[in-house]
């Protein structure tokens, strides 16, 4: 069974064009290195496959500017606030895990 990452849909068009190659969850998605997965766009029939190209965790206060554009953010504080909009209750010394990916496929 393929598995899910869902996004916001605002986000398909950065991650078919290459311009976010970074997901950060909360919680651990338990998903490996040349795994592919099904990135879904709820509200919407957008779909993409996905081979995740690397992940791992760490303290959102350690999370960098190559976080960010990695992310599709011009600045560290663009993807900080909004993570926080995501998760109002993160802590600067809360685990965060990162999935890195490249799209392989734009028809499922």
């Amino acid at each position: 069974m393929i598995n899910l990452i869902k996004f916001n849909k605002e986000y398909y068009k950065p991650i078919l064009t290459g311009k976010k190659t970074q997901t950060i969850r909360k919680n651990n998605k338990r998903i490996s290195t040349l795994e592919i997965v099904k990135a879904i766009f709820p509200g919407t029939k957008l779909e993409l496959k996905l081979k995740i190209t690397g992940s791992g965790y760490k303290q959102f206060k350690y999370l960098d500017e190559e976080d960010a554009k990695r992310e599709g953010y011009s600045t560290l504080k663009e993807l900080h606030d909004e993570l926080l909009k995501i998760y109002p209750r993160l802590d600067k010394f809360d685990r965060i895990y990162w999935y890195r990916f490249e799209v392989i496929d734009d028809d499922i």
